[in-house]
């Protein structure tokens, strides 16, 4: 979830919801963890001369399909080499699953400058506005970050501890006199009685009630758009910044997948549902601030692109195979100015 995982050969066995469970996964990814079209592929850092490059940073709604010609990326790859034969362009998949916005900017640093290219497209939102469910609701921290700093005091407790606070710690009537005297400590898992995970979550109430909360928990998402435009003047790419497709918005389709993933009761997973649709439409509101401050990048917001969802999602984030297409062909719309050749 910090750095893909380089040069991956990976072929899982059977198949997957993302192509209707009709064909199987493969993904290889470059030194990099970039993720390429086949083993050996050449994706040089320099860029050979003539070529176009076009970057994606995101999570797993980029990183994600069934073949790298089937993601986002890979989409847009074949659609723009359909309208521009002859032409050589490459289109890098640089997702990240389970990444941030945040860490999609280490990325860009650390990673994609360093192949040059023309157009950087952040393709996101899901994971930054899904944050107050997860087991890390801090605005800007890693995807499920509190349940790693868990895991890593658990493992340092264990060796230095005494023999007896750790023969204490394991023991059940000790966790169920504790949890009765200090019902605060109480690690909380999503349930219908604590709808909301971990210690730093928040239930959908705050969101739904609380104005200056959603506001500032956008803003502090929409910080790091400010920065991949800022980013640019720098490293001569033009920022195109996408708040991603979603089909988890409408209640009568988000619930039931919400009450399975979460273990919610109906009506706490529609509660989340109309607090990830108002998080979704305050971002859309705040992106259409950042149009009048930066007219040299392009914005475009897709959220609604895919309806009705049952038809294009699998899960309340993730699209068929086949829909990746259909975003290509809105996102091409959005981007063409700079792709035509000069």
């Amino acid at each position: 979830m910090f750095r893909p995982v380089e040069n991956a050969d990976y072929h899982p066995p059977g198949t997957y919801a993302m192509s209707h469970f009709k064909s199987k996964v493969t993904v290889y990814t470059n030194e990099d963890g970039l993720r390429v079209p086949s083993a050996g592929y050449k994706l040089p850092k320099e860029k050979p001369a003539g070529q176009f490059r076009i970057a994606f940073l995101g999570g797993s709604v980029v990183q994600l399909a069934s073949t790298y010609e089937t993601t986002l990326p890979g989409s847009l790859k074949t659609l723009l080499r359909q309208k521009y034969p002859g032409r050589d362009i490459e289109v890098i998949n640089a997702g990240i699953q389970s990444c941030v916005s945040r860490q999609s900017i280490a990325q860009l640093l650390f990673t994609l400058v360093d192949y040059h290219p023309d157009i950087v497209i952040l393709y996101d939102g899901v994971n930054d506005l899904g944050l107050p469910l997860t087991y890390e609701s801090r605005p800007n921290f890693p995807y499920n970050f509190q349940t790693m700093e868990e895991a890593w005091d658990a493992y340092r407790a264990e060796r230095q501890d005494s023999i007896w606070h750790l023969a204490l710690e394991r023991s059940n009537l000790y966790r169920l006199i504790r949890a009765r005297l200090y019902p605060d400590q109480r690690k909380l898992v999503p349930t219908a009685d604590a709808p909301f995970a971990g210690t730093n979550a928040v239930a959908p109430d705050k969101i739904l009630n609380d104005r200056s909360y959603t506001v500032n928990h956008v803003a502090e998402y929409l910080s790091n758009w400010r920065k991949l435009i800022e980013l640019s003047a720098a490293y001569h790419y033009k920022p195109v910044l996408i708040l991603n497709a979603v089909g988890g918005l409408d209640p009568g389709y988000a619930a039931p997948l919400l009450m399975s993933d979460y273990h919610l009761d109906r009506a706490t997973a529609e509660q989340w549902a109309r607090a990830f649709d108002l998080l979704y439409a305050e971002a859309g509101r705040q992106i259409d601030g950042m149009r009048g401050e930066y007219h040299d990048a392009v914005f475009m917001n897709l959220v609604h692109a895919l309806n009705p969802p049952e038809k294009y999602f699998w899960d309340n984030l993730h699209v068929y195979d086949e829909a990746n297409m259909i975003l290509a062909e809105r996102i091409y719309t959005g981007i063409q100015p700079q792709v035509e050749p000069r």
